[in-house]
């Protein structure tokens, strides 16, 4: 082989190594969402469907029944008889048939007797209650203004709160009537069907350390200075290991954040993140500092698919919560006093704030495998004050859990550890 030839070759290898990945385009992306979304919703059109029809079925069989019934009983046949007649022509015969007996028929025909003959009452009615009264008491509803006003909390995340806590018993639908009495603004603060006709697909792990989402939020200091904070959340427990502060979102310090965080909970075995170049290269065989660090590490690194942040759903959940939470209601002069603010509702969040996807239990019970006990307003981050005050009941809750590199591995053992 020849020098030039040589050259050539090795110029051809350099290109290919070089290749830029494949570019994404977002027509093609949100085509394949829709096409899923289609699916989807064909299948609730079917459920709904048959639920109509399943309805309907019975309505026709007890009109049936109610016309025969009165048949016989024109033709002369006593009420007894005409019910064992009734009862032997559409007793069930064979599987799926509908189920009759003779207290049955007599129920249905004495209510079409008292609305004169009205058929249409025989159709099956809802067993859900129509009125419900509950009084609640001053003292609870002005604890729900004030988890309202303070933390914008929803009316179902105060009733499981409050339950929790043994303060009041009451349905999420009490709350927001409670919300309407005091001319308390509603929110909605869950995700809005768009026009695009998506359909969000959601899993989970099976357990903690499976699979982390990494992501970053972008807010200002008091004075106008820009910063980055570095999310890193659980997926199985939706147990929040870090939020970090940084002043440059580069991919050193995301890989420095990372590195903090396995140090501290152990080392996952998937790390989801977006497509930014904090965490990824556009080029096919080149890795950022971050890459490089899950490589040494043995972590897979899964990205999204672009244009779809709901990919990286819990990590953007989380992230809404801190800054309804947290930095819409604060500002902050310094970065030390924004990470610190920051480690104060990591506590929180973890440990005393109950999470709507794990049957509103706290973080903590699923990554730890272990229960914190919650009474009265202890462990609401900004409601100190009321806590410590006796008139609005007792209020008691255990310390933090503390997370070790151990605490996943103790959770996991056949013979539970020991806490310390």
């Amino acid at each position: 082989m020849t020098k030039q030839q040589r050259h050539q070759e090795r110029k051809s290898k350099k290109r290919e190594q070089a290749k830029r990945k494949a570019k994404a385009y977002k027509g093609l992306v949100l085509a394949r969402r829709r096409q899923w979304d289609r699916a989807r919703r064909a299948k609730e059109r079917r459920e709904r469907q048959e639920h109509t029809r399943r309805i309907m079925r019975e309505f026709r069989f007890r009109v049936k029944v109610v016309n025969y019934f009165r048949k016989l009983r024109e033709q002369g046949v006593s009420e007894r008889r005409a019910v064992e007649l009734t009862l032997e022509k559409y007793r069930p015969r064979k599987e799926g048939d509908l189920r009759l007996s003779a207290s049955t028929i007599r129920n249905w025909v004495r209510k079409v007797k008292r609305a004169n003959g009205d058929l249409s009452v025989l159709r099956p009615e809802s067993r859900r209650p129509k009125n419900i009264k509950v009084k609640v008491p001053e003292t609870v509803v002005a604890i729900i203004y004030t988890l309202r006003h303070q933390l914008g909390w929803g009316g179902h995340r105060i009733a499981a709160e409050l339950k929790e806590r043994g303060i009041a018993k009451i349905s999420g639908r009490t709350v927001y009537k409670i919300f309407d009495r005091l001319g308390l603004p509603v929110r909605i603060y869950a995700l809005k069907g768009k026009s695009d006709g998506i359909a969000y697909r959601r899993y989970e792990k099976k357990r903690p350390n499976a699979q982390w989402h990494i992501d970053l939020k972008q807010t200002y200091l008091a004075d106008g200075t820009k910063v980055y904070i570095c999310i890193v959340i659980d997926d199985y427990s939706r147990y929040a290991l870090a939020a970090v502060v940084g002043l440059e979102k580069t991919t050193e310090w995301t890989a420095d954040v990372a590195k903090q965080t396995v140090e501290k909970a152990g080392k996952p075995e998937q790390v989801v993140t977006d497509n930014g170049s904090e965490f990824t290269s556009v080029w096919e065989e080149s890795l950022t500092k971050f890459g490089k660090l899950l490589e040494e590490l043995g972590i897979e690194h899964v990205t999204t698919t672009p244009y779809y942040p709901q990919g990286n759903g819990k990590a953007e959940a989380f992230i809404r919560t801190l800054n309804r939470e947290l930095l819409k209601r604060q500002t902050f002069e310094t970065v030390e006093e924004l990470q610190a603010a920051l480690n104060e509702y990591l506590v929180y969040y973890n440990n005393y704030r109950l999470h709507s996807s794990l049957s509103w239990k706290p973080p903590v019970t699923r990554f730890a495998g272990r229960a914190i006990v919650i009474r009265g307003l202890a462990g609401i981050l900004g409601l100190e004050p009321m806590a410590a005050d006796p008139q609005w009941g007792p209020s008691y809750c255990d310390p933090p859990i503390t997370v070790t590199p151990a605490t996943v591995r103790d959770r996991c053992a056949l013979v539970p550890v020991a806490a310390a």
